[in-house]
């Protein structure tokens, strides 16, 4: 994944907000098409969690794994 691109940027944005709201990320990144890559962000192996909140809005946030931390096993 290219430094700049989308993903990215929304990879970066969801680890410092987790939590956040399609709205939220497209007015912060001007990414229109979030859900798209959020299923960019999966196919290469990030898991990406969607649950909506009490007030029925999604909310995004990455899963990491130890590997992706850099930690060891």
């Amino acid at each position: 994944m290219k430094p700049h691109s989308q993903g990215s940027r929304l990879l970066r944005y969801l680890r410092e907000h987790p939590g956040a709201s399609s709205l939220e990320i497209t007015l912060a990144l001007r990414i229109v098409n979030v859900t798209g890559r959020v299923s960019d962000l999966r196919a290469e192996g990030y898991d990406v969690k969607c649950a909506k909140d009490d007030e029925g809005v999604a909310r995004y946030r990455v899963v990491e794994q130890p590997t992706q931390l850099g930690l060891p096993l």
